[in-house]
């Protein structure tokens, strides 16, 4: 299994991805959309399960070890890692999907999504890569498990879709901050533990 980052080479990667071993996936052409597509493509044709990341996330301790263990429990599933980030939801499998912080392909769904999401890109060229995908899946009868607590936590900084940092876009729901905390994810939804883990939220990100 190999690690991807999605990148134009403008953001610096946070310090956290140093915990994997990885290759860049550069969209050369500022157009996040058709590099998506062109890179699952190219993924398509190597024979070989892989995690694709973006270049906006910060990876939990122990990353490397606690993905590959849940990987490893859904090998022949897509994996998504960060979703609905301020909803408490149990991991579960959905046929809905949008966000691409960090997703697991088994190399088996790898072809037959591709096919597909080009099919719909060339339809609506314009509209978010991870709705796409989400159609795409859709129509491929293709579940998705989301898993959760949060491996990674949204930086939600500025990007080229979306210009303005709005903060809106992370979670209190990060492995790293129920640890911190001692709060089980089971006991992370009463009023009390969210709020100390948003609160804990805020301040991480006062250092960020």
């Amino acid at each position: 299994m190999k690690y991807y980052i999605r990148t134009t080479l403008e953001r610096q990667l946070n310090n956290s991805y140093s915990q994997i071993e990885y290759e860049l996936l550069i969209d050369k052409e500022h157009n996040a959309r058709k590099s998506f597509v062109e890179q699952l493509e190219h993924l398509a044709t190597l024979n070989e399960d892989c995690v694709i990341l973006e270049d906006d996330v910060l990876l939990c301790r122990d990353f490397k070890n606690k993905i590959e263990d849940v990987i490893n429990e859904h090998k022949k599933d897509i994996i998504s890692f960060f979703w609905n980030p301020n909803s408490y939801e149990k991991s579960r499998y959905t046929f809905f999907f949008n966000w691409n912080q960090c997703v697991y392909y088994p190399k088996e769904l790898l072809k037959p999504l591709s096919v597909e999401l080009r099919r719909l890109y060339t339809l609506q060229p314009n509209r978010p890569h991870d709705e796409l995908e989400g159609d795409a899946l859709c129509n491929l009868g293709i579940k998705t498990w989301i898993h959760r607590p949060f491996l990674v936590q949204h930086l939600d900084n500025d990007t080229l879709i979306q210009k303005i940092s709005r903060g809106d876009r992370r979670t209190p729901y990060f492995i790293d901050y129920l640890d911190e905390l001692g709060i089980s994810y089971k006991e992370a939804s009463k009023i009390d533990n969210l709020m100390k883990l948003i609160n804990l939220m805020f301040e991480k990100f006062k250092e960020v």
